[in-house]
């Protein structure tokens, strides 16, 4: 049995050989937007990533258990009785599955491990749609906001950190004005996430954190030392990094944080650059 690659979800089939075609995403970007909430469902409920890679081979394969197949010598491998269907009006096809097998299969999903390797996002939540995914032409006032509450998410595992952090990733439509003809995207002043929205808003975010790093490296340095032991003047880092782009000048403070965070970003790095290479230049002497 083999796990072909997909974007959309295709039910098992049978081939000439006698064997079985499973489909399932090899990949988060070949997921729908269902099997994402799903896979973010159990990724709240598992620390086990193995119980998790397990639920997705039997739900997204399309595969059913019915209990174990009876062994008719102790020397026999254990087994399980499965079945599927290979089209909703077709009759249910039936197979053993061994426990190897399924060991095997599940490596298709080793794609999960990574914390900040999530590079999609859930597109609404609460009525409330995503902004862009990578954070391109997001204000750079947002971000150093949506970077605070990140820090402070990580650092307390507090949900209502998370969900302060969704607000500033999701955006809702504001209708104003005359017969309310007019309408505007704003983001929303409260959120209430179930646990696999706040699982997707924080490994979302912990994904365009790293983008960030390996774009800009100089501004973006890697801490080994544990989050929960550092003291992050959060408030202070934000005002550095605005005071860099002002240059001291106040007047200028309102346009930087409505500059796009990308660009904001891309002017920091070089100054990050710049001071590097100042210090090594003259420490040296």
């Amino acid at each position: 049995m083999r796990i072909s690659r997909t974007l959309r979800t295709h039910r098992p089939t049978s081939l000439a050989d006698g064997s079985i075609d499973l489909y399932a995403p090899t990949a988060w970007r070949k997921m729908t937007q269902h099997q994402l909430r799903y896979v973010l469902t159990l990724l709240s409920l598992f620390d086990d990533l193995t119980v998790v890679k397990t639920y997705m081979l039997f739900r997204l394969g399309g595969i059913h258990i019915e209990g174990e197949m009876v062994r008719i010598t102790r020397d026999q491998p254990k087994s399980f009785r499965c079945w599927y269907r290979p089209a909703w009006w077709k009759h249910r096809r039936w197979f053993a599955l061994e426990p190897w097998q399924a060991e095997s299969m599940i490596r298709q999903f080793d794609f999960i491990d990574p914390f900040d390797g999530m590079d999609v996002r859930l597109e609404r939540i609460r009525g409330c749609r995503a902004v862009d995914d990578i954070l391109d032409h997001y204000p750079f006032g947002d971000y150093l906001l949506a970077e605070q509450y990140y820090q402070l998410a990580v650092s307390s595992g507090k949900p209502e950190m998370i969900e302060r952090l969704a607000c500033f990733l999701y955006v809702h439509t504001k209708r104003y004005g005359f017969l309310w003809l007019k309408k505007k995207e704003v983001h929303p002043n409260r959120l209430s996430l179930s646990p696999a929205e706040q699982m997707g808003t924080l490994r979302w975010f912990a994904h365009v954190k790293s983008v960030f790093a390996e774009r800009w490296p100089h501004f973006f340095r890697r801490v080994d030392t544990d989050i929960e032991e550092m003291d992050i003047d959060l408030m202070g880092a934000m005002d550095a990094q605005i005071r860099a782009l002002t240059e001291g000048d106040i007047t200028k403070e309102d346009t930087v944080k409505k500059l796009p965070c990308w660009r904001a970003l891309t002017e920091l790095n070089e100054k990050a650059r710049e001071a590097k290479e100042f210090h090594e230049k003259y420490d040296k002497k």
